[in-house]
């Protein structure tokens, strides 16, 4: 497969070469990348390609100009050379700088399977479960959470708030214990320099919470997938301890605009919201065998509530600008009458680590990892979904199979 490393050493050289001043472009590089290219079946972004050859255009003339004009009046005036230097060598950052902004820009290749139209890839019905009836919003304190935080939050009290709790308990210890996942907690404050290693910068630098004191700028994390790729910043690995794989859980913390309608109503589209995130460090050889185990362990407990749910592979305009594949699964919900996203699992491959510099050895050779990414289970929406799949009457709710030991087999909750 293609390798962004070739990219990577080639823009080196190009930055070199504005050093040095030496402003022709190497039209051979990017015949030979287009080549390769076509090889691999890979789908290229033209926008960075275009945006490089226009700032280069207008930036070389400007400093081309500036060249004329300190050899013009180097020799006229002599008191005015330090301060001619000073802006020559100032404008040259500046071009440093907005190269580097598009390259951090530039998205990971999307994989030749990814075609303009997300496509069914599985869809689960359960004959019994035809429940049509709507769970009051009045459940969550909407009002109340409006009154105090704004939109995008919500209260859940007892005894809705001892499910929520376990079901979260039981999916945790399902991965951990069934698939060997590692718990892993983590700090949900991160610096500028940690969201640019997990590249969530600066493409979703408007939707981040900034926390700001005295002169110190930080950031309230986004999904915990941030912090668990920094917790391997810089590292080699070896090649026995591969796949690595970590879960966790948080609190995460989106600044979404959030519109009326059905589908932002209650607890499915928040500002802050409970998610259990699942990485995996693999072998680039075995990426995509992975991607296919991860999914169907997050199916496996989706299965045991018998709650239908339909998975799709994305399209071109709906892939995130980081992975290469994604897949999404989605849970019915009555309220909505719609399906709705619970879980996005993606392959990444090495755009990630090399950004974060994780590799790992092998036969005494050193490879970027491929890194895989799923959410565990999006805790608030499967909790919804379970509250309206599983509503009976008014204030009860028919408790699961599966959690009825942790509620001493009682056959339903009142509230």
């Amino acid at each position: 497969m293609f390798k962004i490393n070739f990219i990577y050493k080639n823009i080196k050289k190009f930055f070199i070469n504005l050093k040095k001043k030496k402003y022709l472009l190497n039209i051979i590089f990017f015949k030979k990348l287009f080549i390769n290219l076509k090889k691999k079946k890979y789908l290229l972004n033209m926008i960075f390609f275009k945006k490089l050859f226009f700032l280069k255009k207008k930036k070389i003339k400007k400093i081309l100009n500036l060249k004329k004009f300190i050899k013009n009046n180097l020799k006229k005036k002599k008191k005015n050379n330090y301060i001619i230097k000073w802006i020559y060598k100032n404008y040259l950052k500046k071009i440093n700088k907005n190269l580097k902004l598009i390259i951090l820009k530039m998205p990971n290749f999307i994989h030749f399977i990814i075609i303009r139209k997300n496509i069914l890839i599985k869809k689960y019905i359960y004959k019994n479960n035809n429940n049509k009836k709507k769970i009051k919003n009045k459940i969550f304190n909407l009002k109340k959470s409006n009154e105090i935080a704004g939109r995008g939050f919500s209260y859940i009290s007892q005894p809705l708030s001892i499910l929520y709790l376990k079901l979260e308990n039981y999916i945790l210890n399902s991965y951990i214990n069934e698939n060997n996942y590692k718990y892993i907690i983590v700090p949900q404050i991160l610096k500028f320099k940690s969201l640019l290693n997990s590249c969530q910068i600066p493409k979703f630098i408007k939707k981040l919470f900034i926390i700001k004191n005295s002169k110190k700028i930080k950031y309230l994390i986004p999904t915990s997938e941030v912090s668990l790729i920094n917790f391997m910043y810089n590292k080699k690995i070896e090649s026995k301890f591969i796949p690595l794989k970590f879960i966790s859980k948080t609190p995460c913390y989106r600044n979404e605009n959030i519109s009326y309608g059905k589908f932002n109503k209650g607890i499915i589209k928040q500002k802050q919201f409970d998610k259990i995130e699942l990485i995996n460090f693999i072998d680039y050889k075995k990426s995509y065998k992975y991607l296919k185990e991860l999914i169907k362990n997050i199916e496996k407990i989706i299965k045991r509530f018998k709650i239908n749910y339909r998975i799709l592979k994305l399209s071109k305009k709906n892939i995130s600008y980081i992975s290469t594949v994604t897949y999404d699964i989605e849970i019915w919900l009555p309220s909505m009458e719609n399906y709705c996203e619970i879980s996005s699992c993606s392959n990444n491959e090495n755009y990630q680590s090399l950004r974060s510099k994780i590799k790992y050895v092998q036969n005494n050779k050193i490879f970027y990892t491929h890194i895989i990414n799923g959410t565990g289970l999006a805790v608030g929406r499967f909790f919804l979904s379970i509250l309206e799949n599983y509503f009976e009457k008014e204030n009860s709710i028919k408790i699961p199979k599966i959690l009825k030991k942790k509620f001493k087999n009682s056959n339903n909750l009142k509230f």
